[in-house]
């Protein structure tokens, strides 16, 4: 076994890991190494803003299959993530989403996390955050994550904002700011034709510093532990040689809301049953570890246009070579833009904040797990916001190499599955609004056959059906003051030294919306904690 030694030793080079490695590098003086089990993000596609679905399909993702769900009719439930430098900031849609001001006061109030209330986190997001148009209250103009306006706007999706509108949501300039209620443009992150990932932008610029290393193709196999103080990262590399990684004074994991309960419960941290069923030795009985699952869960509205005017071909021969000539040469065009360039925010229930996102785009998604549909289309895809439904991650053996076991629970809750109902209806009410009444044709999904009417039962199996992730998996190293959180607010893993999680999972309620920009935060956040310690 070759042995390393750092002072910071990192297992997750996603977005979290990223910008927690590029900070302790920069600030602390100390040496920081940040392990990473896919490759380096050299694949074209990841960069090129269009062509996100195509890096999904690469080996940069990998996919967790749930069990067979019953709140899906006994139908898995597959959540792909990043495999590559950069994680989901990587391989996302790109759209930059913080949540409404509330999540992060519930946070604060309701969960017991003192400190992590809006006006403790909206600091961090600005700092973050190079703005391109929008310099107020809210946002900042002088940090390394560059924030733009999505180019070129695409007229279809136009269209569904001025239906939107004509259906009676307001106008929104900018999701993050005072209000988050509205319909229009999102800002993204993508910019100038170029991906801004988490590793564009704040990890590469550090990677010259000595003091950091960069290890890629390193697969975490468990936490070392003695005398409850996590002291080293035993790993392979991808010739499958052992490594043992020692850190003099911290480990963070950032693998995830699927691998960081993984890693954890490899480690002998997690649920006594769960433990043993695996015949892992405890080191510390952590109930809540991988339980508290949860992801936006969505279902794409979708009609035919009447004209060949969205994107269905846009990648395939003449069209695909006058694009990549308008991008590669011109620097503009279709390759520019993320494909998602629009949404909403609405609240469908009346309880004063909105409760459903639609993202709009223009090409029609197949089903879950499968690619776009061979024709001209629109989708309003509306999604929870707010998730009530919980699920579970646990391990499928004790071998590291084996994916983790998801019961994903992904509509177990009445009123995630009523908040799609609602957020189907309003959807419907945009398409038979001018201008898509007048340019869109047959309904694809969820078809003329199914009503949405209230007191309709035939709505809620095609619901069961259609229903996908929307990449937001949260929650499964839960965040809290009470000793039964895995993390304190900190972010230091509750009975053993030395140990930190600072990702998604370690959210106690999802934020309402997109979880990347969140995400980043939240490793800055722990950057805070770490350099002030």
């Amino acid at each position: 076994m070759r042995e390393l030694e750092f002072d910071f030793v990192i297992a997750g080079g996603g977005s979290a890991g990223c910008v927690l490695a590029a900070r302790l590098a920069a600030e602390s003086g100390a040496s920081v190494a940040l392990l990473e089990q896919g490759r380096r993000d050299t694949n074209r596609w990841i960069h090129i803003p269009a062509t996100f679905f195509k890096v999904l399909q690469s080996r940069d993702a990998a996919v967790v299959t749930s069990a067979p769900d019953a709140s899906l009719n006994d139908r898995a439930f597959p959540v792909p993530g990043g495999r590559v430098l950069g994680g989901g900031s990587s391989v996302n849609g790109m759209i930059y989403m913080r949540g409404q001001h509330a999540d992060y006061d519930a946070w604060a109030d309701q969960h017991g996390c003192s400190g992590w209330d809006y006006a403790s986190v909206l600091p961090v997001f600005k700092r973050q955050e190079k703005n391109t148009r929008l310099d107020n209250d809210w946002h900042g103009t002088a940090g390394k994550l560059v924030v733009a306006d999505p180019a070129p706007p695409h007229p279809l999706c136009q269209s569904i904002i001025d239906a939107g509108q004509a259906a009676g949501i307001p106008a929104s300039e900018d999701f993050n700011g005072a209000i988050q209620e509205g319909v229009g443009w999102y800002q993204v992150t993508a910019h100038a034709g170029q991906r801004q990932s988490a590793a564009h932008c704040f990890l590469k610029p550090e990677l010259g510093r000595e003091n950091l290393s960069l290890l890629t193709g390193f697969q975490v196999q468990r936490i070392r532990i003695e005398n409850r103080r996590a002291k080293a990262i035993e790993a392979k590399d991808a010739e499958g040689s052992d490594w043992l990684i020692r850190a003099r004074r911290e480990i963070i994991v950032t693998a995830g809301s699927l691998h960081s309960p993984k890693i954890l419960m490899l480690s002998g941290i997690g649920p006594r049953d769960e433990l043993n069923r695996h015949g892992i030795e405890m080191c510390h009985e952590a109930d809540a570890v991988g339980r508290n699952y949860h992801d936006h869960v969505g279902t794409p509205v979708t009609r035919k246009l009447l004209k060949k005017e969205g994107l269905f071909g846009a990648d395939k021969g003449l069209a695909a070579l006058r694009h990549g000539f308008d991008y590669f040469v011109l620097g503009r065009g279709l390759l520019n833009s993320n494909l998602l360039q629009a949404g909403a925010c609405v609240d469908t229930a009346g309880q004063g904040r909105p409760d459903v996102q639609y993202n709009f785009a223009p090409f029609a998604p197949g089903a879950p797990g499968s690619p776009p549909l061979p024709y001209h289309a629109l989708q309003i895809h509306p999604m929870t916001m707010r998730p009530v439904s919980r699920g579970r991650v646990g391990l499928t053996s004790a071998d590291p190499a084996a994916a983790p076991k998801l019961e994903a629970n992904a509509l177990a809750a009445e009123e995630d599955l009523d908040c799609l109902r609602r957020g189907v209806r309003l959807a419907r009410e945009m398409f038979e609004a001018s201008p898509l009444r007048e340019i869109t044709g047959a309904e694809i999904w969820p078809g003329p056959d199914i009503s949405s009417r209230i007191g309709s039962n035939s709505l809620d199996d095609a619901i069961r059906a259609q229903a996908r992730t929307i990449y937001h998996p949260a929650g499964t190293c839960r965040m809290g003051s009470d000793s039964r959180a895995v993390v304190d607010t900190e972010l230091r893993v509750n009975g053993i030294d030395g140990l930190r999680v600072a990702d998604c999972s370690i959210m106690p309620a999802l934020t309402s919306g997109n979880t990347n920009a969140p995400t980043m935060m939240i490793a800055d956040r722990a950057a805070d904690f770490i350099l002030a310690g």
